[in-house]
């Protein structure tokens, strides 16, 4: 058996080594692997980040590819992140979903912590929410 390893197209100074190190700014994180182990790895990721990015930007926000967001069977992935919101993970996205995410990423943006649901987003992205992870609460010991 051979195996066969593709480079990114991604070049690594668009890539965070950490989501959790970044400010309090809410942050879409963007999979700079999908599809994993296939030629061109990483295009659809860069195409949606090119996309996003200055708009989310200027909007205060932080827009950054990640190494992996656990959707490898359903690629494209990005996440929805906050401190105090649960984190939201959007999977099978396209580049024709750039402006969709972007009026998402906003609304998440201005969604109360405990108000951050599937409805919280453009309907025609709910059907793309293949995770939401709350936050750990932090014990007092």
């Amino acid at each position: 058996m051979t195996l066969t390893v593709h480079e990114s197209l991604v070049s690594l100074e668009a890539v965070s080594p950490d989501m959790n190190g970044h400010d309090q700014s809410s942050t879409v994180a963007i999979c700079r692997t999908c599809p994993r182990d296939r030629p061109r790895s990483g295009e659809l990721g860069l195409a949606l980040y090119n996309e996003i990015k200055e708009r989310l930007t200027s909007q205060g926000m932080t827009v950054m590819m990640v190494h992996c967001l656990g959707s490898c069977r359903t690629p494209c992935a990005v996440a929805l992140d906050a401190p105090a919101k649960p984190r939201v993970r959007l999977s099978g996205l396209k580049d024709v979903n750039a402006a969709d995410l972007i009026d998402a990423a906003l609304e998440y943006r201005e969604a109360a912590s405990n108000d951050v649901t599937v409805a919280t987003l453009p309907a025609l992205l709910r059907r793309h929410v293949t995770a939401i992870s709350p936050k750990r609460k932090r014990s007092a010991a």
